[in-house]
């Protein structure tokens, strides 16, 4: 596929007309008219900012005998790896975190010391979800499916010791004596249908 073919391709693909993509170039509607009838082709700077625009890399574009968006990766499939890449290392450190709360919750049974642990786990999903954003206008559909799996994974991760910490604290309240194994019992009901539920509306919001 020629050159010519692809750029006409990949605009109406966008639901772009020739105006529309002369605009975002910087360029004369007439130059688009040109390198699609192959009467002229883009230059150098052009052929860089037709890669990053359509999401393709200079080699698609540049190279006839590549006949589809399948035959070279995409610049998008390297995003999308990008966020994959993120994601393992945020979910990496929920672990850590995790059994940081895990020692100061159950071993060394500091209040304190354990809601303190929680900030950092609010963070790294801050610092995951900025990452995203910023990289949303790339993001293919990959990208949205580790997303939405790494939220999956948090909130299974996170809110074991919050929820612990609410229960134990409510049960102060409770008039007569309980034993510790029903106790116990309680924590862990409630926080599988809190996942379960969370866990839910992350797969009902990611089909909107």
């Amino acid at each position: 596929m020629k050159l010519s073919d692809k750029i006409i391709q990949l605009r109406k693909s966008n639901g772009w007309s020739q105006e529309d993509l002369a605009e975002k170039l910087k360029v004369s509607r007439q130059a688009i008219s040109r390198w699609e009838g192959a009467a002229a082709q883009p230059d150098a700077t052009n052929i860089l900012q037709l890669s990053k625009l359509f999401g393709v890399t200079t080699d698609y574009l540049l190279n006839d005998e590549y006949e589809s968006d399948n035959d070279l990766p995409k610049v998008k499939e390297a995003e999308s790896n990008g966020i994959h890449l993120i994601m393992i290392c945020m979910i990496t450190l929920e672990v850590m975190i995790l059994i940081i709360q895990f020692i100061t919750t159950i071993i060394l049974q500091n209040t304190f010391l354990g809601v303190l642990s929680f900030l950092p786990f609010i963070a790294i999903i801050g610092g995951f979800e900025y990452s995203y954003q910023k990289k949303k206008r790339e993001a293919n559909e990959n990208a949205q499916v580790f997303r939405k799996k790494f939220y999956k994974i948090s909130a299974w991760a996170g809110i074991y010791f919050p929820i612990r910490f609410i229960v134990r604290a409510l049960s102060n309240f409770y008039p007569r004596p309980y034993y510790t194994i029903a106790l116990e019992g309680v924590i862990l009901v409630v926080y599988l249908m809190t996942a379960s539920l969370i866990c839910l509306q992350i797969e009902k919001n990611s089909k909107k």
